[in-house]
């Protein structure tokens, strides 16, 4: 029987030692891990830098969405104070007073012996500043409240019958000044002088009084 003798065993178990060494292995398993985690930090760095310019893009986007906006607030803001000037002077137009029809009244109420002399008008507003409120419904708006005073200066040529008063009652019963005038207490007397002979005719004497009509107030915003 033949005897094999294998001279390189030593050498074969020195090899399968060095190539079993667990310092190698890990070494070759933390180059693994290291080139692993190279590959993450590049993938990492690629979905930043794809999420820096989608930010990028996300950010001009809304600047100019913004930008629009801005300019559809600003177009909305002008329209309603435009519409607003328009409701504001269109209820003015359909709501005020128009004093051709005073004057066409007072003619008609104007009778012997009334006489008049003058006729002066104040229309004027009582602005209320607008409330602002951080409470729901507590704000309110800037108004305004239209006040009227309709002056007339006469003489009376038969004061002894007070014929003032009677002209007092037909102003208050015409149906222009009812529309018009304040529901209570709209008319007062003042500024009455000394019977006065006319210069045109000394026959004739009369008294000059002052009549003030207030009208009833309207309230805008």
């Amino acid at each position: 029987m033949a005897i094999r003798i294998n001279l390189l065993a030593e050498e074969q178990y020195l090899a399968e030692m060095r190539r079993r060494d667990p310092v190698k292995r890990s070494a070759y398993l933390g180059g693994f891990f290291a080139l692993l985690a190279l590959g993450w930090w590049g993938w990492l760095l690629h979905s930043k830098s794809r999420a820096n310019e989608e930010l990028a893009n996300t950010n001009a986007a809304i600047t100019k969405v913004e930008k629009s906006a801005k300019e559809v607030a600003d177009h909305q803001k002008r329209t309603a104070g435009i519409e607003g000037n328009i409701h504001a002077l269109h209820r003015m137009g359909t709501n005020r007073v128009l004093w051709a029809g005073c004057l066409n009244a007072l003619q008609e109420v104007t009778r012997e012996p009334i006489q008049i002399t003058r006729v002066r008008v104040d229309q004027g507003f009582n602005v209320q500043a607008a409330v602002l409120s951080k409470e729901r419904g507590k704000s309110k708006p800037a108004s305004s409240t239209e006040v009227i005073r309709l002056t007339v200066t006469a003489r009376d040529y038969g004061a002894a019958d007070q014929n003032y008063i009677k002209f007092k009652e037909r102003v208050e019963a015409h149906p222009w000044f009812k529309q018009h005038l304040a529901k209570e207490n709209p008319i007062s007397f003042k500024g009455f002088t000394a019977p006065t002979p006319d210069k045109d005719d000394p026959s004739r004497v009369f008294v000059s009084f002052t009549m003030e009509c207030d009208f009833a107030e309207r309230f805008r915003n």
